[in-house]
């Protein structure tokens, strides 16, 4: 059996800041746990894949929607180093929650839903609309664009149950260090200092984080880091620059942990 050629294709369009849009063919790349800032939507085209969350793995297959919460950490690779197809869609978090504030259906569909994996042909279908609109844009992009995302939230919204996560100890204290990780996260943080802000110790701390976010504080750091570069290079910056602002000690660190998150090189990830 003949597998395609592997192949990455990115969608940014001027008129549509809030979203980027990503096909990989082929693909064997394999990604570390991750985070991303905006909401995700993604969709197997071809191959077996395994969806993990911090706290479950499943299987996934062609025809099945991935949604992903902003800050969930999660991966999706392919099934016994098979190659596979997939799609992509990174959604700015305040754009959507807006959008989907103006339909009561989806108001509060953000703070209630949780990363999900959907089984439906009209999320298929809608996704395929999407993918034509990016790549043959024409004068009603962002009318198609915006309407394929609100339909697409609107199943989450039929399918989707309350996120009953429970057994956190000390959320508050939990989420002030998060906090604190993403306002400096460009800095080097000590474990101690993290500890004193959460207000636990550092044992508890590594294990609140494990529980909560999936990865160590340290871990959780380097991603927020990536997010950051994904942002800075979008914006034109070189990857030495974004390597120095993002507090990488060196270009070849960075190097290692971008693409072992975004499954391509800064410098692919810049030519789209």
């Amino acid at each position: 059996m003949t597998h395609p050629q592997p192949s990455q294709q990115f969608w940014r369009h001027p008129e549509l800041p809030f979203l980027e849009g990503r096909r990989a063919t082929g693909s064997l790349s394999c990604y570390a746990p991750h985070t991303h800032a905006g909401f995700s939507i993604g969709i197997v085209d071809a191959g077996q894949s395994v969806f993990s969350l911090a706290d479950h793995s499943q299987a996934i297959a062609p025809g099945d929607v991935v949604l992903v919460r902003a800050g969930d950490v999660h991966c999706c690779n392919p099934a016994d180093l098979q190659c596979w197809s997939y799609r992509m869609f990174h959604i700015d978090q305040p754009w959507l929650a807006a959008l989907l504030a103006e339909t009561p259906a989806t108001r509060d569909l953000l703070a209630g839903m949780h990363s999900q994996v959907l089984h439906s042909a009209q999320a298929v279908h809608l996704l395929d609309r999407l993918t034509q609109a990016l790549e043959r844009p024409d004068a009603d992009l962002q009318a198609e664009v915006l309407t394929c995302l609100h339909e697409i939230m609107l199943l989450c919204a039929e399918a989707c149950l309350r996120d009953t996560t429970t057994g956190i100890d000390n959320d508050d204290g939990l989420q002030r260090a998060h906090q604190h990780l993403q306002q400096h996260c460009r800095q080097r943080i000590a474990l101690d200092e993290l500890a004193t802000v959460a207000g636990m110790g550092r044992y508890q701390l590594i294990r609140q984080f494990r529980r909560r976010y999936g990865l160590t504080p340290h871990a959780l750091q380097l991603d927020m880091k990536i997010n950051q570069a994904r942002a800075l290079l979008q914006q034109g910056a070189s990857a030495a620059d974004t390597a120095y602002d993002t507090g990488f000690a060196d270009q070849s660190h960075f190097h290692r942990a971008f693409k072992s998150r975004v499954a391509v090189t800064p410098l692919q990830y810049t030519r789209r």
